[in-house]
This record gives C-alpha cells, structure tokens and sequence, in this order.
C-alpha cells in the first residue's frame, strides 16, 4: 500500500519549465491525498516557484525544495540544510570561471542574481515563477544560501561542469540537472536525504513510498523508495537507479503511473 509519494516535477511531472499542472494531474493527485496518501515534491526549483506551480493544492500537499535541502509546507519550513558562507565564496568564485555560465544563490524564500544576463533571469521569472532579487554582489546578502545553481548557456551540462564536478565532489553535493544545470548544496544532502527525512517524519517505510524522477539529482531519491519509476525520457543513470521505467513526461508517464495506484486504492 503507497502511503507517501514523492516526485521530480520538470521533466518527469510537467514538462521543463511548465507554469500550470494540467487539470487531469491535479485531480489525480487530489485523489491520492483524499485518501491520506502524502505528497511531497521534490525539486530542484525555489519554494515559491514550487507553490505557484502546485497553486490549486498547494496547502495540501509537502516540499522538498532546492534538491532536497528545504523541507516544508506551504508557508512553512520544517528542516534546512545551508552551506558555510566561506566554502560557497571558494565554489562561487571558482563558478564564475566557466565560460558561458550564470549563477544563482537561493536561501529559505529568496533568489538573488548579480548577473546583467537578462534573457536568462526573464526566462526564470516568467517560466519557472520564481521571484530573483537583482544585487551588485550575491555574497554580500546575509541571507543563508541552502543551493548554489549555475546555467549554461550553451546547454551542455555534461560537459561544460564536468571537471568542476570532479574537482569539488568530495566537499559538496554537485548534480547536473537536465541539459542547462548544476547544483552545488552541502555535502550528502540530497533528494534522497530528503526522501528518507520525509519517511521518517510521516511514519512511511521505503515499501509504501512511490517515487519517480528523470535526471542525475533524482538518482538517490529513486534508490530510497521501494515503488521507484523512471520516466521513458529520463537519462540512463535514472533508469538503472529505478525498479520500473514509465511512459515519457511527454505522453504523461508520471500521470499514468499515480493513476495506476490511484485505482488500487
């Protein structure tokens, strides 16, 4: 029996970058809580973007947010993971070395950006939602910062971050997420912490807990829970990391997946 559901949202629930759930998936997913089944989205965008994509059920539901370093409800923080101010001031300056790349520092309910990339930031603000405060110097907030993301420009994640990635793995958590991103967050926390935290907080063993994702930063989230779907488009480190592959997100393979448990029930 599931009794807790966690799951990526770009490019395993919606497509990248999507504003809306589809009506259909808001159903599905109103279903399983009416049924005490819980929810937990996990991802590597904001707080507040996440709320505003889940806006009709927001206040029902749970997040792990930031790749698994926020963990909350609506309007409220349950558990952070932040990195130490001097060893993000060593990433980030050594971040601003790859060409082509831009940067970003989120805390518990901000986004800053000191970059004049201003195509890059509008499409943050108007596709993901999220709300980026423009500074001179990121480093200079005293916000405490939970993730370091960096863009690329050229989306070739893969390659543009590979030897940042090998050269601070062992100090920090480093994924790639998609063709676009890196996310740098402390070291051992990912949506697999997150996942285990939550089974934890809620009573759930990894037996009844249904996960699905589709990249490099779901991988830990999908070891973690018994009932583990990769979506048809996800990349092969995912689907080696799952028990089962779904349909894409394109034809609604997570979408057909919670349905499946939901008729269970």
């Amino acid at each position: 029996m599931i009794k807790m559901v966690i799951t990526d949202i770009d490019g395993t629930l919606v497509k990248d970058g999507s504003r809306m759930l589809p009506a259909e998936l808001v159903d599905t997913i109103d279903g399983l809580l009416d049924r005490g089944v819980r929810f937990v989205a996990a991802s590597g965008r904001s707080q507040i973007s996440t709320e505003r994509l889940f806006e009709p059920i927001k206040e029902r539901i749970y997040y792990a947010t930031c790749n698994g370093t926020l963990m909350g409800s609506c309007d409220r923080l349950l558990f952070a993971e932040s990195l130490d101010r001097t060893l993000l001031e060593e990433i980030l300056a050594d971040a601003r070395t790859l060409k082509d790349t831009v940067p970003f520092l989120t805390g518990a309910g901000v986004m800053y950006a000191d970059s004049d990339e201003e195509e890059v930031i509008r499409w943050l603000r108007e596709g993901y939602q999220e709300d980026i405060t423009q500074v001179e110097d990121m480093c200079a907030m005293p916000d405490e910062f939970v993730k370091l993301s960096v863009y690329d420009k050229k989306h070739r994640s893969g390659e543009t971050f590979r030897s940042f990635c090998e050269k601070w793995k062992d100090v920090v958590s480093v994924s790639t997420s998609g063709a676009m991103w890196l996310d740098i967050y402390k070291l051992g926390v990912n949506k697999g912490t997150a996942t285990r935290w939550y089974q934890n907080y809620f009573g759930v063993t990894p037996e009844e807990t249904l996960a699905l994702g589709d990249q490099q930063n779901d991988v830990e989230m999908l070891r973690a829970a018994y009932h583990s779907y990769a979506v048809g488009n996800a990349i092969p480190e995912a689907k080696q990391a799952a028990r089962h592959v779904a349909d894409t997100c394109e034809n609604g393979g997570a979408l057909k997946v919670l349905r499946s448990f939901l008729e269970e029930k």
